[in-house]
């Protein structure tokens, strides 16, 4: 074999190299990004109705549950904050609306009953995220002229948002709406909106849901004080105090939180949580709150595993793309590799065996 010959194949062998590289340093990580757009519904429901407690008839009363999450990116608030911090960032806001209404709508703002209209449960919150890692992200900007900082509510008015450094938020921490891409087999801290702090989340083993191989973590939430701004108050006679008009209480939580996560991208594929919470009164539990058990519905699980169209968006179908990440940052890398070496390692060898035979 001639010069020109062994030259070709080095530089194939050079180019094959190189390609390998790219892919497993810059186009892995290019890709291995939270999109800073993206828009995601999920519908949690209960198996069995769960025990709350009714405001509006001061009893606890069985209901079915449904509960729906929606999250949207920002994009213009994620490139300013990237700016600031130098580093890929995603900005979400997300809000939870539990109710025994499946299709509960919030009322109309001029709606004179809006309050009394309110579902059982409802959270707000605007959380930042690295790109990458999908951990939270302390933004607290001054809010007398940046409005795009972290923040959590129960309400729908702007005022009431609670803000790092206010007395029951110190901001976002750990994981909160996904994994890091390469989910690892440890354990990691998951955010508790209730409780507002994180807690850890232990891996529990490798499954599957409708064919996709998925880890599942645990994280048990310890028996806690919710945190309020303003003492919490109930009428006497429900604590057992009939003749006060209203005494101090504590709303105590609790939960069971189970995740299946698709390691390859972080996604949440399911989810589900055993609450209890309960309102106590000299220590004791007197009032059972919400004691339910809720996950996401068969619906979501699909469209998370094999992709679904929301109102003109894509979402989920993150089977797809597991494979075509995984094809990315393992198989090009490795393959390209493997060729690069064999051609480099051939072109050497021909240069190098001996030349008697041709002299002669």
């Amino acid at each position: 074999m001639g010069n020109r010959s062994r030259t070709v194949l080095l530089a194939l062998g050079i180019f094959f190299v190189g390609v390998a590289v790219m892919a497993k340093f810059y186009a892995y990580p290019t890709l291995a990004v939270a999109p800073p757009d993206q828009v995601a519904h999920t519908t949690s429901k209960t198996v069995e109705d769960g025990t709350v407690f009714v405001v509006a008839t001061q009893q606890e009363t069985q209901l079915p549950l449904t509960s729906t999450r929606t999250v949207r990116g920002d994009v213009v608030a994620a490139e300013k904050i990237g700016k600031a911090l130098k580093r890929d960032v995603v900005v979400f806001d997300t809000a939870v609306v539990t109710d025994d209404d499946p299709a509960y709508e919030f009322p109309s703002e001029d709606d004179a009953k809006r309050d009394d209209k309110a579902p059982l449960s409802f959270v707000q919150e605007r959380v930042v995220l690295d790109a990458h890692t999908g951990e939270a992200i302390r933004w607290n900007p001054d809010r007398a002229t940046d409005n795009s900082g972290e923040y959590i509510t129960t309400t729908l008015k702007a005022e009431d948002r609670k803000r790092p450094g206010d007395e029951v938020f110190k901001g976002h921490e750990g994981l909160v709406l996904k994994f890091p891409f390469g989910t690892e087999k440890k354990t990691y801290k998951f955010w508790d909106s209730t409780l507002r702090q994180a807690f850890p989340i232990e891996f529990k083993g490798e499954t599957e849901l409708l064919g996709l191989k998925v880890y599942k973590f645990v994280q048990e939430v310890p028996r806690s004080q919710v945190p309020q701004v303003t003492p919490l108050k109930v009428p006497g006679a429900l604590v057992g105090e009939k003749g006060r008009p209203s005494v101090e209480v504590q709303r105590m939580y609790q939960n069971t939180r189970t995740l299946w996560i698709e390691p390859v991208t972080g996604a949440i594929i399911k989810g589900e949580e055993k609450q209890l919470a309960t309102i106590d009164y000299n220590g004791e539990a007197k009032i059972t709150a919400t004691d339910a058990t809720i996950g996401y519905d068969d619906a979501t699980v699909k469209k998370n595993v094999e992709g679904a169209t929301v109102d003109g968006r894509s979402e989920g179908g993150y089977a797809e793309k597991a494979s075509q990440l995984h094809l990315i940052g393992f198989w090009v890398p490795l393959l390209s590799l493997i060729l690069g070496l064999l051609l480099l390692g051939l072109a050497v060898f021909l240069s190098l065996r001996p030349r008697g035979r041709r002299a002669a």
